[in-house]
């Protein structure tokens, strides 16, 4: 069969035996990718390099009857600075266990593919906030898989005044006038709501030179996380690890 030559970055590392591991891979071109790969975890193998977490690499793969194979995998980026924080490395796991789950199999994603390289990046070697980082990756990849909230006006009358809260459930803003007494809602002040229309209406590298203080930047990770939790069904382990780390109140599962 022919062998696939492409990009990608490794989500997951999965260990099988004694030496061999199977990568999650998201590729640029084919999406989310399993591929296996012979001997990697011994260090005489050329593979090591090519196949560690987050790595971002050329690879060329040969198909099989359940998965892919890696035949080689030349490295390009392999963000190591990650490994050298544990900060760090929980944003990035984070990040990469959230894409994982929403990439689709031979699906790529060209602008996705980018932002997450750009995350990576800024994890591994930014001075910024990197709650503000994680805040603008949700957001991007919100929008990428068509998820992401309205924030134009109230998803009920279109009324572009007056509005004071942001529905999860109902995918966006709501008005002083639409909120009924049973909506789930979560108070949405205007700061808050001007850097959240930065950050998703903005060129993708520009968003990331976003900057806010400690009362905005908190408001958009509870915004923006209850966001995600509602409409990617999905409990993250390594974001329970993550708020852990940064000291809030959430116990590990």
């Amino acid at each position: 069969m022919e062998l696939l030559k492409t990009e990608g970055v490794v989500l997951k590392r999965t260990k099988v035996g004694d030496n061999d591991v199977i990568l999650t891979i998201f590729s640029r071109e084919k999406g989310l990718i399993q591929a296996s790969v012979r001997g990697a975890r011994s260090l005489k193998s050329r593979m090591s390099a090519g196949s560690a977490l987050f790595t971002y690499a050329e690879f060329v793969l040969k198909p099989g009857r359940t998965m892919y194979s890696v035949s080689s995998a030349e490295p390009k980026e392999s963000f190591y600075q990650l490994a050298t924080n544990i900060e760090r490395l929980a944003f990035a796991t984070y990040i990469a266990d959230l894409t994982a789950f929403c990439v689709r199999e031979e699906g790529g994603d060209e602008r996705l593919f980018s932002i997450l390289l750009n995350t990576l990046y800024l994890f591994a070697n930014s001075a910024r906030d990197l709650r503000l980082v994680k805040c603008v990756y949700e957001l991007k990849l919100l929008d990428c898989i068509g998820l992401a909230p309205e924030l134009s006006g109230c998803v009920r009358c279109g009324d572009v005044s007056e509005i004071d809260y942001l529905s999860p459930a109902e995918g966006g803003l709501l008005c002083r006038s639409c909120k009924r007494a049973e909506d789930m809602v979560r108070p949405l002040d205007e700061q808050s709501l001007i850097a959240m229309r930065y950050i998703l209406y903005s060129d993708d590298k520009r968003a990331f030179a976003f900057s806010a203080g400690e009362q905005v930047t908190k408001m958009l990770e509870d915004h923006i996380e209850a966001f995600v939790r509602t409409h990617i069904d999905r409990d993250f382990y390594s974001l329970t690890y993550l708020n852990t780390i940064l000291g809030k109140d959430e116990k590990l599962r």
